[in-house]
């Protein structure tokens, strides 16, 4: 007898998957997806209530076997990688394309809220419309998106539980240099952090799951702190008997829309599905059980706000008390525009998604241009002015039209000195060797002018 999944089965989702590579998603992105899950009769869809302002949750079920998972994601409104893994997920399981969950719909009964926190989504803020933190309402209860989220927990009863986030792009994994493009928990439940069975077929989870996506992204798999948080969903819901588990979405060099750590998200839970597919028919022995838990706290260490967006190494400072410093930018906040300097001085301890050796170069603040007549900016009439050393315009503001590709600082004070660049301000200078301006940051961006 041939199961539905044994047959490719196409997915009526797949070619509106590529809609979000996006650097943000809003509710009104995922609306499309849900006018097509209508006619789809291998899933169902439910309302299961409205945000504060008013915008539809739903839950999208697949499947009607005995191991229950729930999974949610964008319960911070702008966090919203895991929102398109989600339906990655689905459009997987529904053309049976991983062959080894087999028989998929009759074992596993999978649950998704792709948005809980759609009027977020919308502001792109992590709050929700009340300016309340939904993951820290877990025991005051006064945000209907989290009461829909605990609803769904008590009346789902999930035996595995994702809690699907994005994390700063600044965090390191472990002390590699790397970013951490995925890291994991299995939150606590009580201030001593106690294991149950439930946290320990957590972290054995984690333990394979990190084996699966470790050769995809080889040492940028992290392990996120476990301190309990009594007001935050995943510690109350593994108090419950779920084994939960926290994947955050970070940052990989080269990927501005998160799309890597997209794509790590749906390895991770068909592994994870797949292993609890094995423990089910017991094809896993406690042994091995027993090593992937063990390999959970081999993971390193989420270390926080050890990277930075760029980080330039060994700059020369010039004057009366000459020096030599790296400088770390970073962007004012994720979705920003706005670079700024976050740190200076010996930063060997540090790393950037961006790392640039300047030690045969020396820091120059740059000079002002006053404009006396109309000038248009390009890309090369803009590096003909850096390569002058000049960096800030000043004039009518009819004077300038900016076709570049870059930020421009006109008619705005930058407080600097030849000797010193200042924290916190916006970040623009150049760096020359000997009398030549070789590179230049432009609000962040590194430009090489040679």
């Amino acid at each position: 007898m041939i199961t539905i999944i044994d047959v490719f089965m196409p997915s009526s989702i797949a070619h509106l998957l590529s809609k979000l590579n996006l650097e943000h998603i809003t509710h009104s992105d995922i609306q499309p997806f849900f006018e097509v899950l209508h006619k789809e009769t291998r899933v169902q869809i439910t309302h299961e209530g409205s945000s504060f302002e008013g915008r539809s949750i739903k839950r999208i079920s697949y499947g009607h076997g005995p191991i229950v998972i729930l999974a949610w994601t964008q319960m911070h409104g702008n966090e919203a990688t895991a929102t398109a893994s989600a339906f990655d997920l689905l459009d997987t399981l529904l053309q049976g394309s991983d062959k080894r969950l087999n028989n998929a719909q009759t074992l596993f009964t999978v649950h998704i809220v792709p948005m809980l926190n759609p009027d977020g989504a919308q502001r792109c803020i992590r709050h929700n419309a009340q300016g309340i933190d939904i993951n820290r309402d877990a025991m005051a209860k006064q945000t209907p998106e989290g009461n829909i989220l605990m609803h769904l927990v008590d009346t789902l009863q999930p035996n595995v539980a994702f809690n699907l986030h994005d994390q700063s792009p600044y965090y390191q994994c472990g002390t590699t240099g790397n970013p951490s493009t995925i890291a994991f928990l299995a939150p606590a439940f009580d201030i001593e952090k106690s294991v149950d069975d439930s946290r320990q077929l957590a972290m054995a989870l984690i333990g394979r799951m990190t084996e699966a996506i470790y050769p995809h992204i080889e040492a940028c798999v992290a392990r996120y702190d476990d301190t309990f948080s009594s007001r935050s969903f995943g510690d109350r819901i593994a108090g419950k008997g779920a084994a939960t588990i926290l994947i955050e979405s970070g940052a990989a060099r080269g990927d501005p829309n998160r799309q890597i750590a997209r794509s790590m998200n749906v390895i991770a839970i068909l592994e994870a599905m797949s292993m609890l597919q094995d423990r089910h028919h017991q094809k896993i022995s406690q042994a091995a059980f027993d090593k992937y838990q063990q390999q959970y706290w081999k993971i390193p260490e989420n270390i926080c706000e050890t990277l930075s967006s760029l980080l330039i190494r060994g700059l020369h400072f010039s004057g009366v008390h000459s020096y030599q410093a790296s400088v770390s930018i970073k962007q004012t906040a994720r979705y920003s525009q706005q670079f700024f300097i976050d740190a200076v001085g010996d930063l060997s301890a540090q790393a950037g998604l961006i790392d640039y050796d300047a030690s045969e170069l020396t820091y120059d603040p740059g000079k002002v241009h006053t404009l006396s007549e109309p000038t248009v900016l390009t890309n090369e009439s803009y590096k003909r002015f850096l390569k002058q050393g000049l960096i800030k315009f000043q004039g009518e503001s009819h004077h300038l039209s900016n076709k570049s590709n870059y930020h421009v600082l006109f008619n705005q004070p930058i407080e600097a000195s030849p000797q010193t660049l200042v924290l916190q301000q916006p970040a623009y200078f150049l760096m020359r060797k000997g009398e030549s301006v070789v590179a230049a940051i432009i609000n962040g961006a590194l430009i090489e002018l040679d």
